[in-house]
């Protein structure tokens, strides 16, 4: 089968990787000059398999109006006329209702550990070197509140298969050593155990080397999708910057934050909204952590990336704006500076990217109303953690064979409204 892939982050990559292993003819276009300069470029660096707790939850929703006021927050809403804000916002508000909680939960969790199992064998197949840690991830909290919240949900979580574990301050020390200069009250911890951390964008790059080399999955950059044209039931033709592509039996729609302006074309809406995130990288030393660490309250991660510490987080909703605001991106170095208040932090690199956000948390992966056309898009700040289960499921569903893991939750139909 001739398939096109439109994108080429880390998802789908990941999934022209899993495709042409399979035997099938893949095609990747996208618009800038190599693979991972978007979304896949400078984040976070967690593969949080066990962080199964969607953004639309009810423990965030009475924090929201405080949040709404703060320039500073976790989480910022710039209201603008905009009716896709308006309606993906009112949509995560209904997500917050605890029943809708915990499904979504449930479903990310077993996408979760579905994706560790995947990436496990993907990295053992391929060697790739990423700046891999298998160390787990520390969750610190400062609050007591905020504390006893993390573990009911990892209560909740153990039923489905979690594996957290509850850490006194003490026990947090011993494990991550730099914690104990921190400026930062903390009441204590969350081990996830299953979780890791590696560069996102040495692994996309490096896999997409590979699957050309191994696969003749062909890569063609630098080329801007215009308008996606159907005809009744199939998509039809791509019209680019460098004239028409068509002729492919199956499409898959991996544009992140821009799949849904591409999906009106179709007359098809997805509420999926950017979610503007900021990560800084400064040098690891004598004082910054070995293992990946999430500050619960100010939603900011830490990853250990060789030489490196990526701090990343906030989540801005701001339309599809780009700039690097200056006050979102000195948030993220106050918290590290509180944090680790002995790190080198003079001169960070700054970096921005729009994060693909369903209102309810799970991504959208699977067949659409189109017949030729597949979705693996919405993964919000988890991309580079589901990528590598999202894309076997995707190959699965085009191949029409049994998924391993049910798709509840997870499929476009949930969402995807045709006009």
């Amino acid at each position: 089968m001739k398939i096109c892939i439109l994108g080429a982050g880390v998802v789908g990559v990941t999934s022209a990787y899993m495709l042409a292993a399979r035997g099938h003819e893949v095609t990747v276009l996208d618009r800038q000059p190599e693979a991972a300069r978007e979304c896949s470029f400078a984040n976070g660096g967690q593969l949080s398999y066990t962080h199964a707790e969607p953004w639309a939850n009810p423990h965030v929703f009475p924090k929201l109006m405080r949040w709404m006021w703060q320039e500073d927050a976790p989480l910022v809403l710039r209201f603008r006329a905009d009716p896709h804000m308006i309606r993906w916002g009112l949509l995560f508000l209904m997500n917050c209702l605890p029943a809708r909680a915990r499904n979504h939960s449930e479903a990310l969790l077993r996408l979760g550990l579905y994706s560790k199992a995947k990436m496990d064998a993907l990295i053992a197949e391929t060697g790739i070197d990423f700046e891999f840690l298998n160390k787990g991830i520390l969750h610190v909290f400062s609050s007591q509140k905020d504390f006893d919240h993390a573990r009911r949900q990892m209560e909740f979580q153990a039923a489905i298969g979690g594996q957290e574990r509850a850490l006194s301050m003490d026990e947090a020390v011993a494990m991550e050593p730099s914690l104990a200069h921190t400026d930062k009250k903390l009441y204590g911890a969350v081990l996830s155990p299953l979780d890791a951390s590696g560069d996102i964008h040495l692994f996309t790059q490096r896999l997409a080397a590979l699957a050309a080399e191994k696969y003749g999955v062909k890569f063609r950059h630098q080329i801007t999708i215009r308008h996606l044209h159907s005809s009744g039931d199939t998509l039809s033709h791509i019209e680019t910057s460098q004239g028409y592509e068509s002729g492919f039996d199956a499409y898959v729609m991996s544009l992140g934050a821009y799949s849904p302006i591409y999906l009106r074309q179709l007359g098809l809406y997805v509420p999926i909204y950017p979610m503007k995130g900021y990560s800084i990288t400064f040098p690891a030393g004598e004082f910054t952590p070995t293992i990946s660490i999430t500050d619960e309250e100010r939603k900011v991660v830490y990853s250990r990336l060789g030489n490196r510490i990526r701090a990343a987080g906030t989540a801005e909703f701001a339309g599809y704006n780009h700039d690097i605001r200056k006050l979102r991106v000195e948030a993220v170095i106050r918290g590290a500076k509180l944090l680790f208040p002995k790190s080198d932090l003079h001169a960070p690199q700054e970096w921005a990217c729009l994060r693909p956000s369903t209102p309810d948390g799970p991504p959208m992966v699977g067949a659409t109303p189109l017949k030729n056309l597949y979705m693996n898009t919405g993964h919000g700040t988890l991309g580079w953690t589901q990528a590598a289960g999202s894309a076997r499921l995707l190959a699965d569903v085009i191949d029409r064979v049994p998924t391993e893991i049910p798709l509840t939750g997870l499929t476009t139909e949930r969402n995807l409204i045709r006009w």
